[in-house]
């Protein structure tokens, strides 16, 4: 079988979501492109919409395809940049244009319920003022016979669920970025009425479930807008309950169905969908359930379906339906590359703290890139094809591990780092290699350290604490704290997860990598996109600078139009390349 290849890689098509029919009968999956085109906004996208089963009916392309859901009666709608589209199975098609951008959009009984910005007046002075200008999402109700009517004021939606009869939502006063980690669930009448009915404090809440008088979130300490896995928690009566307080696994989705309450479990990258109530397992697996930064599934009585990988299979739609298993054939394609080996590992840490992780190795003697998932509320896995395997393909070993402050071990795991970021979970990764080396599962000198963003900041910091990797390669991560809380669009986060007044400069300053005593001997390569907002690529020009003048090896590769993270073809291709090429160089 041939390696995988970063062409091959970008032949593969993300799954983001997986939603089912009232009755039943028909399935819809999102369907995405790897990569975005020379200059193009947004990625390649279409809707399969399937039979139960798996037999593909319809296909819808579109670009900017953002949000879809199923009607009562089995019209399904989405959205498309300021668009609301409807689709029939019968052919029949319907477009209601939106004065602004559409965020997200669900049936409530026959009207559309959409959170979404108004369109900016156009002004001839273009100057504003930092802060007070940021628009509100807010949210509009579209009957189909009358129009448009909107429903809030003065307060920010950052999504948004409801049964058909109630609305709840994340909310914020304010439309900042960072304001999301200071966010509230409120209840929403369509008059507008808004009622906070949960608190979470400092911690984070998303993926709202509602049934009734029922209303669940998924609460933690959470990295970024999006990435959400943690506890239960249950409002009902007024009350909140935490239903997974001090689990041993971390809860990725729940969906309230026919009086049950089915959620996703994730423990250390082993999988579960099952019932509360009467703790029914449907379905159990290893790998990873789609979309990685927020795994969720959909279900109706008997019958879920999710997108799914595992070390050997590549990411499919799968359906279960009584103990039968169906896949889809969007990646089939990739099917016929080679899969390689992949290993949970387990090991102490230097304070007795039990740390997992996965080891991809195909003989002990390749040289070892260790690869640092960033967040750090996240974790890496196992799959058939990933931004990791790429590496295999080149003849590496990989080592992902999930230090502390990663999900698949319960809430108190994930929150385990706060107010030690860069500290014991760094200490972590190197217990980890030395655990690797002294077990014999790896035999080489050749180990190299990678990471974006949470894991950007690692592989810079791993230069200045340790001297063990051959070679850094370090993508859009933070070298200096306290100018990171300066300048990024995120200050509340890095706040909540300092656990510190970032002015009191002890724990900014502690932990920032720029400002570390080491005679720096590991060469690195820093890559950062321009237009990133939240972590500004002055962190690179920092950290370049800091090294450059110290007389140290180090170069800086700066892609233009790309944010946090790199999703232009060329650049993905350029990226891999380089990461390879430099870690070859430093044998």
């Amino acid at each position: 079988m041939e390696d995988q290849t970063v062409e091959d890689f970008l032949k593969f098509k993300n799954i983001e979501s997986v939603i089912i029919n009232k009755d039943g009968t028909a399935i819809a999956a999102l369907v995405s492109d790897n990569y975005k085109l020379y200059r193009k906004k947004e990625v390649n996208k279409s809707i399969y919409i399937y039979d139960p089963e798996l037999k593909l009916q319809h296909r819808i392309d579109a670009s900017g395809i953002g949000y879809m859901d199923f009607s009562a009666d089995g019209r399904l709608l989405y959205t498309t940049g300021g668009k609301i589209n409807i689709f029939s199975t019968e052919g029949t098609g319907l477009e209601i244009n939106f004065n602004g951008d559409i965020d997200q959009a669900l049936w409530m009984g026959k009207r559309i319920i959409f959170s979404g910005k108004a369109k900016k007046e156009k002004k001839e002075a273009d100057a504003y003022f930092f802060e007070e200008s940021d628009r509100l999402i807010e949210l509009y109700m579209l009957d189909l016979n009358t129009g448009i009517k909107k429903i809030t004021e003065n307060i920010h939606i950052w999504e948004f669920n409801t049964d058909g009869s109630s609305i709840y939502a994340v909310t914020s006063e304010n439309p900042m970025e960072s304001c999301w980690y200071t966010a509230k669930l409120s209840r929403i009448d369509l008059n507008g009425k808004v009622e906070t009915v949960y608190d979470p404090g400092f911690r984070q809440i998303g993926k709202i479930s509602v049934s009734g008088s029922r209303v669940s979130v998924l609460e933690s300490i959470m990295s970024d807008r999006g990435v959400i896995s943690g506890d239960i928690i249950l409002i009902e009566n007024g009350m909140a309950k935490n239903l997974t307080e001090n689990s041993e696994f971390t809860i990725s989705h729940v969906i309230f169905n026919n009086n049950k309450t089915y959620v996703l479990e994730n423990k250390m990258g082993g999988f579960k969908i099952r019932s509360l109530e009467d703790n029914n397992i449907i379905w159990e697996g290893s790998g990873i359930v789609y979309p990685v930064f927020s795994p969720s599934f959909a279900i109706n009585g008997e019958l879920a379906v999710f997108s799914y990988s595992n070390e050997n299979d590549i990411a499919e739609v799968v359906l279960i339906n009584k103990n039968r298993m169906v896949r889809s054939s969007i990646n089939s394609e990739l099917q016929k590359l080679k899969a390689y080996p992949s290993r949970r590992v387990e090991w102490k840490s230097k304070d007795g703290k039990i740390i997992y992780g996965f080891l991809r190795c195909e003989n002990e003697k390749n040289p070892l890139i260790v690869y640092i998932h960033g967040g750090p509320t996240s974790f890496s896995y196992s799959a058939f094809m990933d931004r990791t395997t790429l590496y295999s393909g080149a003849g590496f070993s990989v080592f992902l591990p999930n230090y502390r402050g990663s999900i698949g071990v319960g809430r108190n795991y994930a929150e385990s780092n706060i107010g030690d970021l860069g500290g014991m979970d760094f200490e972590d990764i190197i217990s980890g290699i030395e655990y690797l080396k002294a077990s014999g599962l790896v035999d080489t000198d050749r180990i190299y350290i990678t990471g974006g963003s949470y894991g950007g900041y690692m592989s810079a910091l791993a230069i200045m604490k340790s001297d063990i990797f051959r070679a850094s390669v370090s993508l859009y991560g933070i070298s200096d704290w306290i100018s990171f809380h300066g300048v990024s669009n995120l200050y509340n986060w890095d706040r909540i997860h300092m656990n510190e007044d970032p002015y009191s400069f002890n724990l900014y300053d502690k932990f920032s990598a720029i400002r570390m005593d080491h005679d720096v001997k590991t060469p690195i390569l820093l890559m950062h996109g321009v237009e990133d907002p939240y972590v500004p690529i002055g962190q690179y020009y920092e950290f370049y600078r800091f090294l450059k003048e110290k007389g140290k090896q180090v170069r800086l590769l700066v892609y233009p139009r790309e944010g946090h993270g790199f999703r232009e073809k060329d650049h993905m291709i350029q990226q891999y390349k380089e990461t390879i090429d430099f870690f070859n160089e430093y044998k």
